[in-house]
Formats: C-alpha cells, sequence, structure tokens
C-alpha cells in the first residue's frame, strides 16, 4: 500500500513541460521592428521551408516559402497557422518566435 502511494506521488509529481510556454516573454511589439531579413527569414528557412514542407518543389496547400514576397503573401495565414501550433507540422515554435512572427505581420510584413 505505501509502496503504491509513493509511486503514484512519485509519477504525478514529474512533468516535462516547455519553459516558453509556462512563462512566454513579455513581448511588446510598439518598442522595436522586426526585421525580416534578420529574424523572420531565419525561422522561416530553418522550421518551415524545409524538405518536403514548404521548400522549392513544395506542391502542399502552402505553396512554398522561399523569398520575401511568396512569404509576405502568406504572412497572414503563417501567422495564424503558427499562433494556434498546427504549423510547423512535427515540431514547434517557441513562445518568442511566435511572437516575433505576430509582431512582424502587425508591423506590415515588411521586406526590412
Amino acid at each position: 500500500m505505501i509502496v503504491a502511494i509513493v509511486i503514484v506521488v512519485g509519477l504525478t509529481g514529474c512533468y516535462n513541460d516547455k519553459e516558453e510556454l509556462l512563462y512566454p516573454s513579455a513581448f511588446d511589439c510598439a518598442s522595436q521592428t522586426i526585421s525580416f531579413a534578420a529574424t523572420i527569414q531565419p525561422i522561416i528557412q530553418t522550421r518551415c521551408a524545409i524538405a518536403g514542407c514548404h521548400d522549392a518543389p513544395s506542391g502542399n496547400k502552402g505553396g512554398p516559402f522561399t523569398n520575401y514576397s511568396l512569404i509576405k503573401n502568406k504572412a497572414l495565414i503563417i501567422r495564424a497557422q503558427v499562433s494556434s501550433g498546427v504549423m510547423p507540422q512535427g515540431s514547434s515554435l517557441s513562445a518568442n518566435q511566435i511572437a516575433l512572427i505576430n509582431c512582424w505581420v502587425t508591423q506590415g510584413a515588411l521586406n526590412n
């Protein structure tokens, strides 16, 4: 009986949550301009425009995200998909990366 209680207490006390989801950073979009080239493009290149997803030969619904124009044309959809956690499939973005994409789109998805 005591062993069962110890096991139950031990198992319920252990969990593996992502720190950035538990303690999201306070991101103030108004205080900074998010750079497409320095911030957004690297996220897209490493997490979205990869083989089998949104690379050049992509035949999926979203199409390729290989240059600014293609990404800008889908900016609102990208924001919605990453904010909801639907994309990227098979992985996730950090709360900070999601906030950066959100701010970039809110600021007009500039090519800066």
